[in-house]
């Protein structure tokens, strides 16, 4: 099994390059966490706080054991537009060896690639500014099924691209069929520019990885602490001093004030939430992500398909209720590049729960019309009551029906993030990836479909 290269920037390259940097904390290697599991896990620890006047959100000082949002340090800051270091020097690791890894695994040596330039604030004069990290080891942990996986897989590349080292850890077997569908059937992309993948159990993590040592371990995978506990609890142990958690905003309380920002009423039992306070106890280096419904290359959980299946074939789209109800899809790349921004940034990161969507909501009736706009046809919609034509919502539409967005207030101002993804244009791209893949010629029935439009020639239960 190959062995894994430690990326480091060279001295004299970044020299060459002339660029000044000025150290602070928020470049700085996080110091390893103080606090024990026992001291403040099920206690729950204060929310981000924020202000429903303004509407934003406020911050106020973190504990290892609070949720509460921490202030920014300051980062160090690399002037200038057109610069990027021109190598990386890939010095030999601690590689992971084949007699400590799973039988399935499959380690790639890494490539030399340039420097991303991170998404950041502008300096004076209007000029952007880069943020500079050190080159750090990460292990993502990623699902081998539903919406998240997606975002594991842009992850690793984002990652690589910003010159840290990465080891990709796809739970189950290689031989899974799961692999045959993206993004997995796509994990060779990652191992062309030099991302380690391996397969197996996130319980026994530390079998999988061997003697391998990690700076930040990401969870991508789990939903609960049974799933989460012996990730997090290993990488305390083995010395990781940064841990992110791609957690799910379905855990925000309905709100009669939508949309969602971080410190928000939670349900408290809900697993991701128990995980969150478990993670705030655990580690003094820790952040949060929580999706909402995710589109974009290599996803393979039925979003957009779910509309072009029905607008391809000139059948209506029934939408439950109004076509009014308010949602977010996030863009994977620009979810991902957000959690890559917190490795970037580890301590303005640091403590912070962030809401991980898009800036912009979009209409269910919307999403039809952008929908048929990307296949070049006419929208058809229908209305309908699910209770008044005798269907289930969650069984007949994809999405909640109900008001179901948040906004990324806490990534855009701790972190410098901001979306490059444009609905319109994902959805043409999708769409092109939709054709692509035959799904468009494939014989599709629509039982459900058929009983709404039925209904609905009774006009007393058109909506």
């Amino acid at each position: 099994m190959a062995a894994m290269a430690a990326l480091a920037p060279s001295p004299s390259t970044a020299t060459a390059v002339g660029l000044a940097a000025q150290r602070s904390s928020s470049s700085s290697r996080p110091t390893p966490a103080a606090a024990t599991t026992t001291a403040a896990f099920g206690h729950t620890p204060s929310a981000q706080g924020k202000s429903r006047g303004s509407r934003s959100s406020s911050s106020s000082s973190s504990s290892s054991s609070s949720l509460e949002v921490s202030s920014c340090s300051s980062q160090r800051l690399v002037a200038g537009l057109g610069f990027q270091l021109s190598e990386l020097l890939a010095s030999s690791s601690s590689a992971l060896s084949s007699s400590s890894s799973s039988p399935s695994s499959s380690l790639s040596s890494a490539r030399r690639i340039p420097r991303r330039r991170s998404q950041g604030s502008a300096g004076a004069g209007g000029v952007s500014v880069v943020a500079a990290s050190e080159p750090r080891e990460v292990l993502i942990v990623n699902t081998n099924g539903g919406g998240h996986a997606v975002i594991g897989f842009h992850l690793a590349k984002a990652l690589r691209s910003s010159g840290h080292g990465v080891t990709f850890l796809t739970v189950g077997e290689e031989a899974s069929d799961k692999m045959k569908k993206p993004p997995f059937n796509r994990l060779a992309e990652l191992r062309e520019i030099g991302v380690a993948t391996v397969w197996g159990d996130p319980s026994a993590v530390g079998a999988v990885v061997g003697s391998k040592q990690f700076d930040v371990v990401i969870d991508n995978n789990g939903k609960d602490m049974e799933a989460v506990q012996p990730v997090a609890d290993w990488a305390k142990a083995s010395g990781a001093t940064q841990f992110l958690f791609v957690s799910s905003a379905g855990i925000y309380k309905t709100s009669d004030e939508p949309p969602h920002v971080e410190g928000d009423a939670v349900k408290e039992s809900a697993g991701h939430a128990v995980v969150e306070r478990y993670l705030a106890s655990l580690f003094e280096n820790w952040s949060s992500f929580r999706p909402q419904y995710i589109t974009g290359s290599g996803n393979n959980k039925d979003c957009e398909e779910w509309f072009f299946d029905r607008i391809v074939r000139d059948r209506p789209v029934p939408i439950p209720g109004s076509g009014v109800q308010v949602t977010n899809i996030g863009f994977a790349p620009d979810m991902a590049n957000m959690l890559a921004l917190a490795v970037d940034k580890p301590e303005a990161a640091s403590g912070i729960i962030f809401n991980c969507v898009s800036d912009r909501a979009v209409t269910f009736d919307g999403l039809v019309r952008l929908c048929a706009k990307a296949a070049g046809k006419e929208a058809k919609i229908v209305h309908y009551n699910p209770e008044a034509v005798g269907v289930e919502a969650k069984k007949a539409f994809p999405f909640r029906n109900m008001h179901f967005y948040a906004e990324p207030r806490a990534a855009t101002e701790k972190l410098g993030w901001t979306p490059s993804g444009e609905l319109g244009q994902i959805l043409k791209e999708r769409y092109q990836d939709y054709v692509a893949s035959g799904r468009d010629k494939k014989d599709i029935s629509f039982p459900i479909d058929d009983k709404i439009i039925e209904a609905l020639k009774q006009p007393a239960l058109a909506v």
